[in-house]
């Protein structure tokens, strides 16, 4: 009869079990529901922001190509510019000058070097005269390498010691 007993009391405990069950069952169908409607709005909202990364993507590998266009354009600029002040008068002028004070210090240590030599004849020119040359390209990018030729001969003859003017 103990095993009866046992048998009956276990028999009671069954159905409050059952609804104590029921009742976390549907705890949990809540939550599965609460949590289904979360995870359906992240999926939504990480479709949207691949959405977004796919646009700022778009949009930074444009600005990429903006910014090297840019950036080409202003190599180009600087050459130009380059170009255009090898070529200005003010490039000239400002050699002219650098010439006449390169002559100057090398007649000041001709005389320093040779006391007794007379060089009290030798004089440059008009500053406007030895400012430049014509030479014998188009534009001065020639000027600047090593074996560049001044002078075409044909609208600016080379000057030679024995060509000058004797009343200077």
């Amino acid at each position: 009869m103990d095993r009866y007993l046992k048998c009956e009391a276990t028999l009671e405990c069954v159905p409050a079990k059952a609804e104590q069950t029921e009742e976390e069952l549907g705890h949990l169908n809540k939550w599965k529901s609460t949590m289904e409607k979360k995870f359906d709005l992240s999926e939504q909202v990480r479709k949207e922001v691949e959405q977004k990364m796919d646009e700022v993507g778009k949009a930074l590998a444009d600005k990429d190509k903006e910014i090297e266009e840019l950036q080409k354009r202003l190599r180009q600029a600087n050459e130009t510019a380059v170009r255009q002040y090898r070529d200005s008068d003010a490039l000239l002028a400002e050699l002219g000058d650098s010439f006449l004070q390169g002559f100057d210090d090398a007649l000041r240590q001709v005389k320093k070097a040779y006391p007794d030599l007379d060089v009290s004849m030798i004089t440059v020119e008009e500053q406007g005269q030895t400012s430049a040359l014509p030479v014998a390209s188009e534009n001065t990018d020639d000027l600047f390498e090593e074996n560049a030729a001044q002078g075409d001969g044909k609208s600016a003859p080379a000057k030679n010691p024995q060509d000058a003017d004797p009343k200077m």
